[in-house]
């Protein structure tokens, strides 16, 4: 029994590192990086230098083994850094998912020449963004969608020519992965191009309320030279073979990501409320850490926080098997299995973090809504990551599953 005794109340607002960001060193730059996070979301400061900073210290080759630049981290690690990441700072993990993807997908070919040319890149710090998105081109992530971007020989090379949308790290990123139509063929190419070459141009015109800091704007190709060592083929699925879902990862990232900022208004909250100096005269406590409603509000938040990290995590734990057993005959029903998971953990985890944004401001009254504390970014940044993929076409999707055992979709957002 610990009767008549307290724990340090000033633990509880610390943040809970996971022990994976201890070991690699990481925890003091990202309480830097937390530190600095309203300041340059008031100023709609880029995150240039946060982003180089754990470009030198490898944050980009963790997957990969040490004799490639690594840490050898698992799976379920990369996840847990990404959630200390964007309790920090969401705009700055937010950035490094396509990189990461891009990662995870060449470390299943490491021996075809392409991939172990990506894999040696990102062993030596370098980062990759995506420029694939266009508006045109039919439904939002359906498969075949032909690009606007074109690619037409150029002597013994090619030059491409297009316009890219939604480029989330494109500006941070080193090499951009992209896509258009090879005008000799018609056929859809893929291209590697560095982030320096002439003719490309990065805009920062994202205008998002939210996530402001992750150049999710424009990527235009002026005349762009493209070797032919840099084009590059998407793995196809064989016939027979058996459909595993490609971008799972992507939700469960993003997922993730939110659940950092909910780790984040669990520490501000308690942080705002011990920092009021007075009540409301109607009180029932002289000091707000006292008030009932107040605690109650607290316990709301602290509790639905943990639920939304078991779910996540319970999503992870399904990719992280997934991806496993991608060789085995029980490869595709586990993919769908992953497929849902992550559904459910975007459809509990977006509509509750939300709530606990709101909250947040309900406790810290009008010691909140000062603009140099930035508080209500949690909720504008937590709402733009969830509108990538709105919950409410995956509430349909799920609840079709468990009723009739419909498969999830198997174009992108899946």
């Amino acid at each position: 029994m610990l009767q008549g005794h307290q724990l340090d109340p000033a633990a509880a607002t610390r943040p809970d590192w996971s022990p994976v960001t201890r070991h690699l060193g990481l925890a003091a730059l990202f309480a830097d990086f937390a530190e600095g996070a309203a300041a340059r979301d008031v100023a709609r400061r880029p995150i240039t230098a946060e982003t180089a900073a754990l470009k030198e210290r490898g944050f980009g080759a963790l997957r990969l083994p040490r004799e490639a630049g690594g840490a050898g981290v698992s799976l379920p690690e990369l996840f847990a850094l990404a959630r200390d990441l964007a309790s920090a700072d969401p705009n700055i993990a937010h950035v490094f998912r396509n990189h990461f993807f891009a990662v995870e997908q060449h470390r299943k070919t490491p021996g075809a020449p392409f991939s172990a040319r990506i894999l040696a890149l990102a062993g030596e710090g370098r980062m990759f963004g995506n420029a694939v998105s266009e508006a045109g081109g039919g439904p939002a992530g359906s498969r075949g969608q032909v690009p606007g971007a074109r690619l037409v020989r150029d002597g013994d090379g090619y030059r491409v020519s297009g316009r890219k949308i939604y480029s989330t790290g494109n500006v941070y990123a080193d090499h951009l992965f992209a896509s258009a139509v090879d005008e000799a063929s018609g056929r859809t190419v893929q291209f590697l191009v560095s982030t320096k070459a002439p003719g490309v141009i990065l805009d920062d015109d994202w205008t998002g309320f939210g996530q402001k800091l992750t150049g999710s704007g424009t990527t235009v190709f002026e005349n762009v030279a493209v070797a032919p060592d840099d084009l590059f083929a998407l793995p196809e699925r064989a016939e027979g073979e058996p459909h595993l879902y490609g971008f799972t990862f992507h939700q469960v990232y993003l997922t993730v990501v939110i659940s950092g900022i909910v780790t984040r208004i669990l520490q501000d909250a308690l942080t705002l409320v011990r920092g009021r100096s007075r009540n409301y005269y109607h009180a029932l406590a002289e000091h707000p850490s006292q008030e009932p409603e107040i605690q109650a509000v607290i316990g709301r938040i602290a509790a639905q926080r943990a639920a939304i990290l078991a779910v996540t995590d319970r999503a992870v734990a399904a990719l992280d098997l997934a991806w496993a057993r991608a060789a085995h005959p029980d490869a595709e029903a586990l993919s769908i299995a992953a497929s849902i998971a992550a559904a459910e953990a975007k459809i509990v985890t977006d509509e509750i973090a939300a709530t606990l944004a709101s909250l947040l401001l309900d406790v810290g009254s009008g010691s909140a809504v000062a603009t140099d504390r930035a508080l209500d970014r949690h909720w504008r940044n937590l709402k733009v990551i969830a509108a990538h993929n709105p919950r409410i076409y995956k509430e349909r999707v799920v609840g079709d599953h468990y009723l009739n055992g419909a498969l999830p979709p198997t174009g992108a957002f899946f």
